[in-house]
């Protein structure tokens, strides 16, 4: 049990890098799967494109994007 703890704070840590640390997408895909967190771009919706785009955290299945 302690071994599988273990495992996913590392696997936490390779996938976060500077920043906030990724989210346990664990049941938010619903019956998709493997549900994975992902960094994704988040648009302002300004009219005009910008260089940089501010990113979240997302759970990803397949094509679709879900909240964490």
């Amino acid at each position: 049990m302690r071994e599988e703890v273990v495992e996913r704070v590392m696997a936490r840590r390779r996938l976060g890098g500077p920043g906030s640390s990724p989210p346990s997408c664990r049941s938010k895909c619903g019956r998709c799967g493997p549900c994975q967190a992902v960094h994704v771009p988040i648009h302002p919706g300004f009219s005009m494109k910008l260089e940089y785009y501010p990113e979240a955290w997302r759970c990803k299945c397949r094509d679709k994007l879900f909240m964490p």
